[in-house]
C-alpha cells in the first residue's frame, strides 16, 4: 500500500519543483520554445480547474476535487489491503499518478498566490503545444491526464481482479 502513496508523493514533488522554476525564472505571460515546433513554455496562472475550465465557480471544483482526492486516497488504501494480481497492480499506479496531480494543482489553489489578481489564488500553468491551440497545462495536468488512461486501460482490459483462493496463487506462479 506505501508504493502507491510513494508515487504520488514524487509527482507531488515534481509538480510543485517545476511550478516553482517557472515561477522564480519568468515572469507571467513570457514564453520560449523548448522542442521546435512542439512545445513551449509558457508562464500563466489558471484560476479555474483542469484546463482552465470553471475558472468562475472556484467553490464547485475545489469542492469536487477534495471529494475526488478522498475517494481516490480511499481506493488506493482499499486495493492495498488486497491481494492483486501481479499483472492489476496497474491500477493502483493509476490511481497514484491521478491522487499525485490532483494534490499538486490542490496545493496551487489553497497556497499559490497570483501574481496578477493579489488575494486570489491560482495554479501555475507552463507546457503548451506549439503545433495545436491547446491549453497550457503543468506536469501535475500531465500526471492526471496519463493516470486517466492508465485507469482507463486497466479497466476496460478487465485485469481489475482480486486473487481469490490458493489456486489462483498457484495459478498466476506457472504463468
Amino acid at each position: 500500500m506505501i508504493i502507491p502513496f510513494l508515487i504520488a508523493a514524487a509527482v507531488v514533488v515534481l509538480d510543485q519543483i517545476s511550478k516553482y522554476i517557472v515561477k522564480t525564472n519568468m515572469r507571467i505571460g513570457e514564453s520560449f520554445n523548448l522542442v521546435e515546433h512542439i512545445l513551449d513554455i509558457r508562464y500563466i496562472e489558471n484560476k479555474g480547474a483542469s484546463f482552465g475550465i470553471l475558472k468562475d465557480h472556484r467553490w464547485v471544483f475545489m469542492t469536487l476535487s477534495t471529494v475526488a482526492l478522498a475517494l481516490m486516497a480511499g481506493a488506493i488504501v482499499y486495493l492495498g489491503q488486497k491481494k492483486l494480481k501481479k499483472h492489476n497492480r496497474l491500477i493502483g499506479i493509476a490511481l497514484a499518478l491521478m491522487f499525485g496531480g490532483g494534490v499538486g494543482n490542490m496545493i496551487d489553489r489553497f497556497f499559490n498566490e497570483s501574481v496578477l489578481e493579489p488575494g486570489t489564488k491560482a495554479v501555475v500553468d507552463f507546457f503548451e503545444f506549439a503545433f495545436v491551440d491547446f491549453a497550457v497545462f503543468n506536469v501535475a495536468d500531465t500526471f492526471i491526464c496519463i493516470g486517466s488512461a492508465l485507469f482507463v486501460i486497466s479497466m476496460l482490459t478487465g485485469k481489475y481482479l482480486v486473487r481469490e483462493t490458493a489456486a489462483d496463487e498457484e495459478e498466476e506462479a506457472i504463468s
